[in-house]
């Protein structure tokens, strides 16, 4: 056999070598590609894709619609500052009370922003990021009332509050028996109630209490009684809700609170709604 006979072999062997080198060198540079591309496309989807939040309209100053027909009070303005803060869409929705966490549950929307108190209860289905504010519960009655706010005082008489509220779990368990709880859908729907002499006081937060009713109609109403504090209904203080799941959402949301709280704006929106700036703890 002629030396020669084998080089054929040898020289299609180094080049065989060397033609898979540049080749998988050409594959990497692709697939590089390929990672850099859909980490912009991926970027591009989490900036245009929309998280909707749902918030009840008929709870200022968190919530309610101004006369132009469009969302405002604390909890609107603090979840585009969070949203603004992380880069996401978000569309703020307008859902009933009473129909706003089967609106989460069945992914009609992915957070809730609605004063809500953290609660061992809610903690135990949602994530929470919060605290963002804190508030005892109180009496407000009409001015001219004689009542003193304690639980003798109270004794026989009609206390209305929001259906399925911490305010109503804390008078059902801490009232039965003393008190007849008259149950609403909405604070104006009670305070409307309270109006026409229909109930004797409205059970509800101090912070809202104070700014829907008692400033915005100076003279009409007044708290009664000693603000009341029980963690056991008041909870931790306020907090969003996201599907417990949904781990990526509620990081970006507990990182967007805390950049609006660092930043001074949670402080200047709670000047703006509820007349000092509050802590979130």
């Amino acid at each position: 056999m002629r030396p020669e006979s084998v080089l054929p072999a040898q020289n299609g062997g180094i080049h065989n070598k060397r033609g898979n080198k540049e080749m998988k060198a050409k594959s990497y540079k692709l697939l590089l590609a390929a990672a850099s591309l859909a980490a912009i496309l991926s970027g591009q989807a989490n900036a245009e894709t929309k998280v909707l939040v749902g918030t009840d309209a008929s709870n200022p100053p968190f919530a309610s619609v101004g006369t132009d027909g469009a969302l405002q009070g604390f909890d609107i303005d603090l979840v585009n500052a969070i949203c603004a803060a992380e880069k996401l869409t978000c569309e703020i929705q307008n859902i009933p009370w009473d129909g706003i966490f089967a609106a989460l549950d069945s992914g009609k929307i992915q957070v809730v922003a609605a004063g809500l108190n953290i609660t061992p209860e809610r903690l135990k289905k949602y994530a929470m990021p919060g605290p963002y504010l804190s508030s005892p519960f109180a009496y407000i009655a009409p001015a001219s009332s004689t009542l003193d706010g304690t639980k003798e005082g109270l004794s026989g008489k009609t206390i209305g509050t929001v259906a399925a509220s911490a305010m109503e779990k804390y008078l059902n368990a801490n009232m039965a028996g003393t008190i007849n709880v008259s149950t609403y859908d909405s604070w104006d729907a009670a305070v409307l109630d309270l109006d026409s002499g229909r109930t004797d006081a409205v059970f509800g937060e101090l912070i809202a209490l104070q700014v829907a009713y008692i400033k915005a109609k100076p003279g009409v109403y007044k708290i009664v009684g000693q603000p009341i504090s029980d963690p056991t209904y008041s909870g931790q203080g306020k907090g969003l809700a996201i599907p417990k799941d949904d781990k990526t959402l509620s990081a970006a949301f507990d990182e967007g609170l805390a950049k609006v709280i660092e930043d001074g704006t949670h402080a200047q929106l709670t000047k703006k709604w509820f007349g000092a700036e509050m802590p979130a703890k």
